[in-house]
């Protein structure tokens, strides 16, 4: 733990980040969550739609690439279209309705990127819109530091 920790803290000091997990769309989240979890790393749930031109240019600009230089565990990503319909699995098991997900989260404008813990509870504030890669990177990087360090406080 220690070791992923200090790796996490070399990555975040360096002028990029890159993680090497692809992004997932599931409507499963207790899978990713006994993943998040029995790999201790944060989940990070990009909510989009599927014609917002910031949601493209965040998912080229910076997660897609993220997936390159990571040489630790990473955290898991997932995207969520605001406008899917039908049930999801949610964190304990149980069937929700994809608007409860989003409502639950008082997602209103996209691209909105939440990083939770294996309950999906925050871990740190929400990443609401997307300007410029740089901005946004740095943005991910104080977030993804900030939420690894609430990870390594809550009890396993």
């Amino acid at each position: 733990m220690i070791k992923q920790y200090l790796l996490l803290v070399i990555l975040l000091l360096s002028s990029s980040i890159s993680l090497s997990d692809p992004i997932h769309t599931v409507a499963n989240l207790a899978d990713l969550s006994a993943t998040a979890q029995k790999n201790h790393v944060p989940i990070l749930v990009v909510f989009e739609s599927e014609n917002c031109g910031y949601c493209i240019r965040l998912k080229q600009e910076v997660l897609e690439p993220l997936s390159e230089t990571i040489s630790m565990q990473p955290p898991t990503i997932m995207e969520f279209d605001i406008f899917s319909s039908g049930k999801i699995t949610d964190f304990n098991g149980d069937r929700i309705r994809s608007r409860q997900f989003k409502e639950r989260y008082q997602i209103f404008a996209v691209p909105t990127l939440l990083i939770l813990d294996h309950e999906g509870n925050p871990l740190v504030d929400p990443i609401v819109g997307y300007n410029s890669r740089e901005e946004y990177q740095a943005l991910l990087r104080s977030s993804l530091f900030a939420s690894y360090d609430a990870l390594s406080n809550l009890k396993p």
